[in-house]
């Protein structure tokens, strides 16, 4: 398992990499979730997730559930279509990922203040 440290390291970077996967979207929106840099990106967070709370836990779940494309294809789908679930996704993931990032900050506090106190 991985420190309070790594992870929150590891948190940190994936929330900074949303911009740059929703620039994506622009070039071809119905691609980007097969991508390699989403799909990556995608794995990464769920098993730092995972291996901070663990793979059964409620977070991993959660992140594990959220959805990036369409759930049911549709001959004739529009790339507006595909751009506004892909985005819904990314920002609902990027929520649930500062909410984490917070939670491990406060944890930390906790931790210093006992520790000094």
């Amino acid at each position: 398992m991985s420190t309070n440290s790594d992870s929150l390291e590891q948190l940190t970077r994936a929330l900074e990499a949303v911009p740059r996967l929703k620039e994506l979207a622009w070039r071809s929106p119905e691609r980007v979730v097969g991508s390699r840099e989403f799909q990556k990106w995608r794995e990464g967070t769920t098993a730092v997730i995972a291996d901070r709370y663990g793979p059964e836990s409620a977070q991993a779940r959660s992140f594990a559930g959220i959805q990036y494309a369409p759930t049911h294809f549709y001959f004739g789908a529009s790339d507006e279509t595909y751009r506004q679930v892909y985005f819904r996704g990314l920002d609902v993931a990027a929520t649930t990922v500062q909410a984490m990032i917070e939670e491990m900050r406060e944890h930390q506090c906790d931790q210093d203040a006992s520790s000094t106190g």
